[in-house]
């Protein structure tokens, strides 16, 4: 059985660090010889990243929506199905070996049609019991063979599935004559103990299938006119009472199962399934992709299972920023520089928040005390990851660790720290490309502080001609976001990584800012000067003002 794979995946809304530090963290583990691990993605892309992506040739990570568990990862994938030509008998056969209640149906393509149950297959019965329909039968000249265990003398058009009417040869000559008259046309199945007379009336009135009982064989003389007439003819080693019970089980499926049968979709949640399992009393359901092919079963026993995805966070570790579902999920490892939030596990797990400028420094230390060099492209990942998160190297945030490690990847990639820095902030700073809500969630966090739910994005600019024609449009984006996410404050941070400042827009409470001292230059803007790091000057003011 495969590895469970293991995410590596950063916060919402991602930026630049959470891409890179979760891109090179998977690479790490694959270089030492892990290789279930991948990294991913809790949001799209922003400008800035995808320039740094493009910029090293580095493939996205995957996005996933939420980490919670969904009807694939804990579904039998062992395909127990019938098909729509199998016979009941078959189906009857296949259902006690392997234990089943239920069994999927599919097509000749393998496309899924239903199931059957074993009501289904008493309702079957039931109806045969009844006199207006016993004699009926839809099956193969094969079935037929086989669910009473014949010997084929004669089968003309054996595989092809047809309607049909049992005719019991228990009557005199005239009233068999006259059931036959009755039913021609009809394709008549005439089941008949060692009665010549009967049964050469039988071939010779172009019955669909003679069906001699009691391991009689007919006479040359009738097989020479069934052979002319394309009359099949199979002996039966049963009275004719057992053979007619038995041909019934030569019916095809396809006239038996349940078209409506509860089925789900791989992709279910597996909460959502569960409930409308354990409510109808279902013993299990048919998983059936987008296109319709059957993929597994989903049964009780697997509602069982103890089953949790895995996950590295990185860049982050409360719950409020994480990938939605990550309560349902395993955190086995946590990389971040920001403030330790509620945090639960359950079990102990490796977890490092360092107080450093980027995740990216943390990673890049990995590589350096294991002795791996990382190769040129990933490397650029980094720096560019520690580029962005210190605004070259400028914010307070900046540590020497950061400056040390940022040098080191320098060195490997051949590349100038500044003028990447102007290369990668140059990207990302034409607003007018971007709309508002990207410019808002290019770099977008949570916070939940008491009974206050505080919404911070920052975006840095060379220049603030731009954004002053945008002020205006932007706050009302902020509204719709407050609205929208039940915030109690929503913000953008604006910062000019030339001159070192910032602007504050925002929405909501404006205590709020009064309360963290800054001025207010305008309505819903105030200024912050020498502000350029969120994480290390703008939330430890914001939750202090809360508290």
């Amino acid at each position: 059985m495969a590895e469970q794979t293991i995410y590596i995946i950063g916060h919402r809304n991602p930026d630049t660090d959470s891409i890179c530090s979760a891109l090179a963290y998977a690479r790490l583990k694959q270089t030492t010889g892990i290789q279930n691990v991948k990294a991913a993605r809790a949001g799209e892309i922003n400008v800035q990243t995808e320039y740094v992506l493009d910029r090293f040739k580095i493939e996205r990570p995957i996005y996933l929506a939420d980490v919670k568990v969904r009807v694939h990862d804990v579904m039998t994938a062992e395909l127990l199905s019938v098909n729509t030509g199998m016979s009941v008998g078959d189906v009857l056969d296949f259902m006690n070996a392997y234990n089943l209640l239920m069994a999927p149906v599919t097509d000749e393509d393998g496309l899924y049609k239903g199931a059957i149950t074993l009501q289904d297959l008493a309702r079957f019965y039931t109806r045969h019991a009844d006199a207006a329909t016993s004699n009926r039968l839809i099956a193969s000249l094969n079935s037929m063979s086989k669910a009473i265990q014949g010997n084929p003398l004669y089968l003309f058009d054996e595989t092809e599935i047809k309607p049909g009417r049992i005719v019991v040869g228990a009557m005199e000559t005239e009233g068999f004559l006259q059931v036959m008259r009755y039913y021609s046309g009809e394709g008549c199945i005439v089941i008949v103990g060692d009665r010549r007379e009967i049964q050469r009336q039988a071939v010779e009135n172009k019955a669909r299938c003679l069906i001699v009982t009691g391991g009689f064989l007919p006479d040359e003389s009738i097989l020479e006119i069934a052979q002319k007439n394309r009359v099949s003819v199979i002996s039966s080693p049963y009275d004719t009472a057992t053979t007619v019970r038995l041909l019934h089980l030569s019916t095809p499926a396809g006239e038996v199962y349940s078209t409506d049968f509860y089925s789900v979709s791989p992709y279910n949640l597996l909460s959502d399934v569960r409930s409308r399992m354990l409510e109808s009393g279902l013993r299990g359901c048919p998983v059936v992709d987008d296109e319709g092919r059957l993929t597994g079963i989903l049964t009780r026993g697997d509602l069982l299972k103890e089953y949790r995805k895995k996950v590295i966070l990185v860049d982050h570790n409360e719950a409020s920023q994480a990938i939605p579902g990550i309560e349902e999920a395993e955190v086995v490892e946590v990389y971040d520089h920001h403030r330790i939030g509620s945090f639960q596990t359950l079990h102990p797990i490796l977890f490092v928040v360092e107080p450093v400028g980027c995740t990216s420094t943390l990673i890049a230390e990995l590589y350096i005390k294991n002795s791996i060099e990382p190769d040129e492209a990933y490397a650029g990942l980094m720096l560019s990851a520690i580029i962005s998160d210190t605004v070259i190297l400028r914010s307070p945030t900046t540590t020497d660790r950061d400056m040390k490690v940022a040098k080191y990847l320098s060195e490997v990639t051949g590349l100038n720290i500044q003028r990447l820095g102007e290369d990668i902030f140059n990207a990302s700073s034409d607003l007018l490309k971007m709309t508002h809500e990207e410019i808002i969630k290019t770099d977008y966090k949570v916070y939940e502080v008491k009974d206050h739910k505080i919404g911070i994005g920052q975006i840095e600019v060379i220049e603030m001609l731009t954004f002053e024609r945008l002020k205006e449009s932007l706050v009302e984006a902020l509204r719709k976001i407050l609205i929208e996410e039940r915030l109690t404050f929503a913000s953008l941070l604006v910062s000019d990584i030339i001159y070192e400042n910032s602007l504050l827009l925002f929405t909501g409470d404006s205590n709020i800012v009064t309360r963290m001292g800054y001025p207010i230059i305008s309505p819903n803007i105030a200024e912050l000067k020498g502000v350029l790091s969120r994480k290390k000057q703008l939330v430890p003011r914001l939750l202090s003002s809360l508290r």
